[in-house]
């Protein structure tokens, strides 16, 4: 892709969904097999401020699939690279990395889509991963 070029991205609403967030802190993440905190994903993918956690409904109907890319309104592209725990329901938990930005986030009913295309395709996301 050329520096001025179009793109045209499709989004697909996922929903109007509850968004909380997380931090990679040993009080919110599992421990690896032997009781050790790992800084990856469910999927073992490497802890980036673009990754997104969300309910296992939304995998488990289709919906929404790892590596999917998402737009929340407010918090610009996510990549889902990880999986809420089993109560979660119709919802999505974003990756920060300090206390105050989740407090910022807080729990919000936000608009949430789904983007048609790959990180290639959408500009500064592949930079940044």
């Amino acid at each position: 892709m050329e520096h001025g070029d179009n793109v045209i991205v499709k989004l697909w609403l996922l929903g109007v969904l509850t968004v909380t967030s997380y931090r990679p802190i040993p009080a919110q993440t599992k421990p690896d097999c032997k009781g050790r905190f790992q800084c990856t994903t469910s999927i073992d993918d490497g802890i980036t401020r673009f990754g997104v956690a969300v309910s296992q409904d939304l995998l488990k109907s289709g919906e929404a699939h790892y590596g999917d890319i998402v737009w929340v309104d407010g918090y610009g592209y996510r990549v889902i690279n990880d999986c809420m725990g089993p109560k979660a329901r119709r919802a999505i938990d974003l990756m920060v990395f300090t206390h105050r930005e989740e407090k910022q986030v807080g729990v919000r009913k936000l608009k949430v889509y789904l983007i048609k295309g790959g990180p290639n395709e959408l500009p500064g996301l592949s930079e940044g991963r």
